[in-house]
C-alpha cells in the first residue's frame, strides 16, 4: 500500500509544477498581443524529522502503528521532533490590457483565489513517549511535555492586486476567510507520575485557541475573517515573495485559554463502567484540562517568505537556490541548492539537495517546459521519500501558466 501511494504521488508530480523561471517570455502565436494571463499553482507536502513514511501514512490515513516503527521514531528524536502537512493552491487571472488606475499606467490588475491548509506539531521526546507508550515509564519522575506545539489551520482568500507590466513587481490585498484554527502551545507541562500511578501532578503553562467546532468547513460557513497582504519583487536576478502577511479575527463560537496552573489528578472512581454517564466523564475531564472561555481572539496568518535566484534561460548549466520560511507553523527554515540544465530551447531539468521545512536532508528533482503560450513545471520536493521505505516525507509543487 505504501509503494502504491508513493508511486501515485510521484505520477501526480509529473503533471504540473511551480516554475523557477520568469513568466514574461511566453509567446503568443502570430505575434498577437496578449490580453490575459491565467496562473494556477499548488503545493502538497508532508514530512517529519523522526517519523518515517510508513508511520506518517498510518497516522494520516489509518492503520495499526506497531511497536517497531514507534521505537524507530522515538530513537530519532534528539531535542525535539517535528511533523507537518501542507496543502496550498492558488489561481490567478491577470488582465494584461487594463491598468485599473490611470495614475499607474505600468501596472495591470489581477484577481486571485487561494486556499491554505496546514497541520503541524513540534514535540519533546517525553511527549511522544507518553502519547504512544503511556506514562508508566515515568513512574516517580517527571515527563517534560512542554515546549511543544500543535497547530491546525485552514483558510481561503480572495485577492485583488496589481502587477507591473514587466512582471517584476506585484502587490495584493486579500479578504481572509477563516475555516479552522486549533492551536495548542504548551510553554510548560511537567507531568509527575506518583509511585504506583496513584495520582498525577501537572505543572502547566500554555495557551489554547479553538475556532467553532460545529463549523462544516465549507466556503460560506467560515469561523473567522481578516485581511492579508501579498508582495513580490525581482531585483538583481533574485526574487523575494511575501505571501499572507496579515491576521484573522475568530469571533464565531471561539474558545480561548491562557493559563498557568498546577493540576493534581487523583483518578476517576467508577463503580460500573457500563453505566457511567457522559456528564460524569466531562466532570472528571475538566479537572485536568485548562478552562476555556468563549470569547473572540486574533491570530496572525502563517506568512510565507521566499527568496530565490532567477534562472537565465539562455545558459546551459547554472546554479539554483531557494530559501523559504513559514511563521507560526512549526516550520524550520528551508533551504535548497543545486543545478539547472537546459536540455533544449523548450525544456529544463533541475536537481537540488534540500534541508528544513518539516523534513531532514533530502533530494529534489524538477522539470520545466515552455512552448508558445503555455508554460508548466514540476518539482518533487522529496525524491528520497518517494522511493525509500524509511524516507521522511513526500511533496510536490505544481505550476501552470498560459496566456491568451
Amino acid at each position: 500500500m505504501i509503494k502504491i501511494y508513493s508511486s501515485l504521488l510521484f505520477v501526480n508530480s509529473l503533471l504540473f509544477g511551480m516554475s523557477a523561471f520568469s513568466q514574461d517570455s511566453i509567446i503568443i502565436p502570430g505575434n498577437k498581443l496578449p490580453s490575459m494571463r491565467f496562473e494556477a499553482s499548488t503545493e502538497l507536502n508532508y514530512g517529519s524529522t523522526n517519523l518515517n513514511n510508513e508511520f506518517i501514512q498510518k497516522l494520516l490515513f489509518g492503520g495499526k502503528i506497531g511497536t517497531d516503527i514507534k521505537d524507530k521514531a522515538l530513537d530519532k528524536i534528539n531535542n525535539k521532533g517535528r511533523f507537518g502537512v501542507e496543502v496550498n493552491y492558488d489561481i490567478k487571472y491577470v488582465n494584461l490590457k487594463d491598468t485599473l488606475f490611470e495614475k499607474l499606467p505600468n501596472y495591470n490588475y489581477y484577481i486571485g483565489f487561494g486556499s491554505y491548509n496546514n497541520i503541524s506539531a513540534t514535540y519533546t521526546k517525553d511527549l511522544f513517549s507518553t502519547v504512544f507508550y503511556g506514562n508508566k515509564e515515568f513512574e516517580n519522575q517527571s515527563a517534560i511535555l512542554g515546549r511543544s506545539s500543535f497547530i491546525s489551520t485552514k483558510f481561503e482568500k480572495i485577492t485583488v492586486g496589481l502587477v507591473s507590466k514587466d512582471n517584476k513587481t506585484s502587490y495584493g490585498v486579500s479578504l481572509i476567510i477563516g475555516d479552522r484554527i486549533n492551536s495548542y502551545n504548551f510553554r510548560k507541562a511537567d507531568m509527575f507520575t506518583h509511585p504506583e500511578g496513584t495520582n498525577i501532578t501537572l505543572d502547566y503553562d500554555g495557551t489554547v485557541k479553538l475556532s467553532d467546532g460545529n463549523s462544516t468547513g465549507s466556503f460560506m460557513s467560515f469561523s473567522g475573517a481578516g485581511l492579508g497582504l501579498d508582495y513580490s519583487k525581482e531585483l538583481l536576478n533574485h526574487k523575494i515573495e511575501i505571501t499572507n502577511f496579515g491576521f484573522t479575527i475568530w469571533s464565531k463560537n471561539s474558545r480561548y485559554s491562557n493559563t498557568a496552573k498546577q493540576y493534581d489528578f487523583d483518578g476517576v472512581e467508577i463503580d460500573n463502567l457500563l453505566k457511567v454517564t457522559s456528564d460524569e466523564l466531562e466532570f472528571n475531564a475538566k479537572a485536568i484540562l485548562p478552562q476555556l472561555e468563549k470569547k473572540p481572539f486574533v491570530t496572525l496568518l502563517p506568512t510565507i517568505i521566499s527568496f530565490r535566484n532567477i534562472i537565465d534561460e539562455k545558459k546551459e548549466f547554472q546554479p539554483t537556490y531557494r530559501i523559504r520560511y513559514k511563521i507560526l507553523s512549526n516550520y524550520f527554515p528551508y533551504f535548497n541548492a543545486g543545478l539547472v540544465y537546459k536540455v533544449n530551447q523548450h525544456f529544463w531539468l533541475k536537481g537540488t539537495a534540500a534541508y528544513g521545512g518539516y523534513s531532514g536532508i533530502r533530494a529534489e528533482l524538477g522539470a520545466y517546459f515552455d512552448y508558445k503560450y503555455f508554460r508548466a513545471g514540476i518539482e518533487s520536493q522529496n525524491v528520497t521519500g518517494i522511493f525509500m521505505r524509511e524516507g521522511n516525507g513526500n511533496g510536490l509543487r505544481l505550476y501552470l501558466n498560459t496566456t491568451f
